[in-house]
């Protein structure tokens, strides 16, 4: 087994800097030989996160009231006595940091970095000036690190998705990483890049700018294609990167695997993708992610994914690092510890995946719009029509038979209740902490196989209904929803606060409470019901082609951009828009999103496609295209207004009808109708 030139961990993904867990991670990293380590930090947080939510400007101080100056304080001390420690023992230290970022207020500031569409200007004197100011105000605040990880999304402002730029998507990347380049290399810092690109194409553009910028540059990886799904392939983009340094970063925590708070061991996951990436020429190490969302592996039964990592990267037996642990751990218990734990990761493939196909909600239980975004109804349908060139679906994805859908979930089942009753023989056999915290674990385990097994049923009878156009699915769905309620209840009841579906981060994504189960059938019910009258409404209209936007039955081929065409009630209709429903609300410049349908024509025939549009915004803005043929739209928002477009179809039976967003004003879209 090959061993590598760097060994790394990144740690506090994505929380607050705090001051023990650091300095405990440090002395891991340290007492465990390894010589990189990353600061993720608050990430996502558009005051905390990134070098600008812990550093104060100087040149820009008029900036500075838009930070948390307590925070950034702490992290001054906390952060460099953790550097301290870390660049005496001989260990890198990298802060991660998204570009582009920019202040709320620097456009008001600097209204002439704005272009005609009212997005930022990237090649502008001023940004370039902003950019390389606060790089040395960070490392004079930092003296000790030694280099960003720079990653290109997830900011405020959306590089990639800015309209009418003076620069193409390939220079962007090569402008403002270069900026970067040059000035971390001008103090004697690294800068690594991180494509983390969520289709080919961008990928592509992206490695072709930082090979330009220099070959000495390291690019670092995920070894899964795009993202941490476990049903995602290896990176085969790992054969692009040909001229520069290849870091690998590894997840071994679960982060889109149950987040710690189901027992997983990855040995088969870690194994494999490690034995990949080690072919390639230019790999020069790995640096593995264990943690998220402040929760951690250490004293844990899952602590075994970061022995099995280490034993790969100091070329050490494995299956020996393995026993040794769970024998320190459980005592006489260790070896049916293991045993039980030998089968979670196919469990929880069964589970959280559907004949491998991403099918939760950055593993938490998903919510009505992750749902509607990501297929779930539609997967249901006979003919159905999955986007596979998303992020998340493999490509080539085949279903299978419904009853094979079906069993896959029983079979999840049988195996976590075969593994929860054998840990239950253990429970006078062990320590009780170490028990109780099994028990958790595994607990959890068995009601969410449970649970995924009825929210399939609740998928199926909700997209039969209209499919088949079939009233008895109603009564179905209806009782699918009681039993998820029900397997609610008495999991909450066995495990109180504990339950996995009343945990979670996705407070941070949506802003719901924590009873995941109870909301969504809540948001089912109130989705079914709308959809169910509006349904009816437009089969009475006796029209060629509609699709309800938003809904269950939407269907009609669609296909739009990765995570970014959220679905919600509005008015008390059901409505799709281009765009990112929670962007809106941290992303000052949201022009980007689109969606587009398949939908049935008069051949030969004059027709007419109707859409009905609302927004909560000042104005009405979008384009319409179809066939080629692009309208513009842009109006004052006097409520829901329906717009007509005439098209011949000629020879077509089918014509695709695209909307994207054009401005910070998100359109609403209700429906599209073929009259």
């Amino acid at each position: 087994m090959k061993i590598p030139e760097v060994c790394g961990i990144s740690v506090l993904n994505p929380v607050d800097i705090e001051e023990n867990y650091l300095n405990y991670t440090v002395d891991y990293a340290i007492d465990h030989k390894f010589n990189h380590f990353q600061f993720i930090g608050p990430i996502h947080n558009p005051v905390k996160g990134n070098v600008d939510g812990m550093t104060f400007y100087k040149k820009y101080a008029r900036f500075n009231n838009e930070k948390d100056a307590d925070y950034v304080k702490y992290n001054l001390k906390a952060v460099n006595v953790a550097l301290e420690k870390l660049h005496a023992n001989g260990v890198k230290s990298y802060m991660w940091h998204h570009e582009l970022e920019l202040p709320v207020d620097f456009t008001n500031a600097f209204p002439e970095v704005l272009n005609s569409d009212g997005d930022v200007e990237v090649s502008h004197p001023l940004v370039k000036d902003f950019l390389e100011n606060k790089i040395k105000d960070f490392f004079d605040a930092y003296p000790l690190m030694d280099g960003l990880i720079l990653t290109l999304h997830e900011t405020r402002v959306p590089l990639l998705k800015l309209k009418n730029q003076k620069l193409s998507k390939v220079e962007r990347v090569k402008h403002v990483t270069k900026i970067l380049f040059d000035t971390c290399k001008s103090l004697g810092k690294q800068l690594i890049c991180r494509p983390f690109a969520s289709i080919e194409e961008d990928y592509a553009m992206m490695m072709k700018a930082y090979e330009e910028i220099s070959t000495d540059m390291i690019i670092m990886d995920k070894w899964t294609q795009f993202d941490w799904s476990l049903c995602l392939p290896h990176n085969k983009f790992y054969n692009k990167i040909t001229k520069n340094p290849l870091l690998v970063e590894t997840d071994i925590f679960g982060e889109f695997f149950g987040k710690g708070r189901f027992p997983l061991m990855l040995k088969t996951h870690i194994l494999d993708k490690y034995d990949y990436c080690t072919s390639f020429p230019t790999h020069l190490g790995f640096c593995s992610r264990i943690d998220r969302a402040g929760r951690h592996p250490f004293g844990d039964v899952n602590e075994v994914n970061l022995i099995i990592m280490n034993a790969c990267t100091k070329g050490e037996n494995v299956e020996k690092a393995i026993d040794d642990f769970f024998n320190a751990k459980y005592g006489e218990c260790g070896s049916t510890v293991k045993e039980i734990m030998e089968n979670t990761e196919e469990i929880l493939r069964r589970t959280i995946y559907l004949k491998g196909f991403y099918y939760s909600e950055l593993s938490l239980f998903p919510g009505v719009n992750h749902s509607k975004n990501h297929f779930y109804f539609e997967m249901m349908r006979e003919d159905y029509k999955v986007n596979s060139g998303e992020w998340f679906i493999p490509i080539g994805w085949d279903r299978g038979s419904i009853q094979s859908v079906f069993d896959e979930k029983a079979s999840a089942v049988q195996m976590a209740k075969s593994d929860f009753e054998k840990l239950l023989s253990l429970q006078d056999k062990m320590d009780k902490t170490e028990y109780d915290k099994l028990f958790i674990k595994f607990a959890n385990l068995y009601h969410c196989t449970m649970v995924w097994e009825q929210l399939t049923f609740v998928y199926y009878y909700y997209a039969k209904y209209f499919e088949l156009n079939d009233k008895s699915f109603e009564g179905k769905l209806y009782d699918a929803l009681d039993k998820l309620l029900q397997l609610n209840q008495s999991a909450i009841e066995l495990l109180g606060e504990n339950f996995y579906c009343l945990q979670g981060d996705r407070i941070l994504v949506d802003g719901s409470g924590n009873d995941f189960i109870s909301d969504f059938v809540k948001q089912v019910k109130d989705s079914f019901e709308i959809e169910k009258d509006t349904y009816a409404d437009l089969v009475s209209q006796n029209l060629k082609d509609f699709v309800i936007c938003g809904g269950g039955s939407e269907h009609h081929g669609i296909k739009k951009e990765v995570n970014f065409s959220d679905t919600l009630i509005n008015n008390g209709k059901l409505c799709r828009m281009p765009g990112s429903n929670r962007g809106r609300g941290w992303s000052s410049v949201n022009t980007h999103g689109w969606f587009s349908y398949d939908v049935k024509v008069k051949k030969d025939a004059p027709n007419v496609i109707a859409i009905t549009v609302g927004s909560k915004d000042p104005m009405i803005d979008f384009t319409v295209s179809i066939d080629g043929q692009v309208y513009k739209i842009s109006q004052e928002n006097k409520g829901d207004q329906t717009f007509r477009f005439k098209y011949i179809a000629n020879n077509n039976d089918y014509v695709t009808v695209r909307i994207d967003r054009i401005s910070g004003n998100t359109p609403l879209v209700y429906n599209v109708k073929v009259l």
